[in-house]
């Protein structure tokens, strides 16, 4: 079955699969999707949740073990697949294929494609999955999409952005949904419960934070530990989520691995600095040290879901150290 993204609400409604398969290239947009999942899972009594980051030479075995291991009296699981560079490679493909013909109904899998080449759109590995549950792709936001979009996502944290707020909002951030939200983060903060006019909105964008999430990753990668705590410790301040951490930093391993793998930058986009910067640190960071940052990530990703009991900003924090 495959479902457009505002169909979804209407569609865990009605029904609830135990495969969704999310398509998007916007971190942003896949979080809300996830999170309307994940909401629905625990309502359906799903407590526990396992979150798996794929690379090339990553191993299927979890998704044949679990599924050989469950049976009608286990507790029932999430498990969260999330596919960092084109697809599932050839072992992926399989174990995807033989899961999807007999999927266990403890078992919630959520698989999430970023980057998606689009031979894989097409592939036997994605047609089984569709079939077996729901496909949903993420397109890019219209302007009066986004509008909506912001408007909703100040009414989640109890403010009222009014219209030409939202405009100017848009604007400024060029559509960025990254930037978008930590500004909307910002806002919820500085006017708890008020509504946000333009006047306001201008005010907050001309004091914008001096750092960003990309701030921090690049630092990191950089092996500059004093400034990346100082960059985190902003961005906690000023309430930045997460989660948009998370991402930023899994964007920039990602990228680190196809560099080490490589031996060059060539397929990597973005300026010329910022692949000089990934190159010296392919040089120094050794791929263990990059698959344990990974394990970490999807610790303190289940941590700020709930599903774990750590403060994930102690955790980002010894991530940091420890990096």
């Amino acid at each position: 079955m495959k479902i457009a993204e505002i169909d979804l609400a209407r569609h865990l409604e009605e029904e609830f699969k135990s495969i969704y398969t999310i398509i998007s290239e916007d971190f942003v947009l896949v979080e809300d999707l996830l999170a309307s999942i994940l909401t629905k899972a625990k309502i359906e009594d799903f407590l526990e949740k396992e979150t798996y980051i794929i690379e090339k030479n990553s191993s299927w075995d979890f998704l044949s073990s679990e599924n050989n291991n469950l049976n009608l009296f286990s507790q029932k699981k999430i498990i969260e697949i999330k596919l960092l560079n084109q697809g599932p490679g050839v072992k992926g493909a399989k174990a995807l294929k033989d899961y999807s013909k007999h999927p266990d109904l403890n078992l919630l899998v959520v698989v999430i494609c970023e980057n998606l080449d689009k031979k894989s759109h097409s592939s036997a590995w994605m047609k089984s999955l569709t079939e077996a549950g729901v496909l949903i792709q993420t397109e890019t936001l219209s302007k009066n999409s986004l509008s909506r979009w912001v408007e909703n996502k100040g009414k989640n944290m109890e403010i009222n952005i009014d219209k030409e707020a939202r405009s100017l909002l848009i604007e400024k951030t060029e559509g960025n949904l990254i930037a978008t939200l930590q500004e909307i983060k910002k806002l919820s903060l500085l006017y708890p419960s008020q509504d946000i006019t333009l006047n306001k909105m201008k005010k907050n964008i001309a004091d914008s934070s001096k750092f960003n999430v990309f701030d921090f990753s690049n630092a990191l990668i950089k092996g500059n530990k004093e400034k990346s705590l100082e960059i985190l410790q902003t961005l906690k301040s000023e309430g930045t989520p997460e989660t948009l951490i998370l991402w930023a930093l899994s964007r920039e391993l990602n990228n680190l691995l196809k560099v080490i793998n490589a031996g060059s930058s060539n397929g990597i986009w973005g300026p010329v600095k910022y692949k000089k910067l990934l190159e010296q640190a392919s040089k120094r960071i050794k791929k263990k040290k990059i698959y344990k940052a990974y394990k970490t990530i999807a610790f303190i990703d289940s941590c700020i879901k709930g599903y774990k009991n750590q403060n994930p900003w102690l955790g980002l924090r010894e991530l940091t150290l420890n990096f």
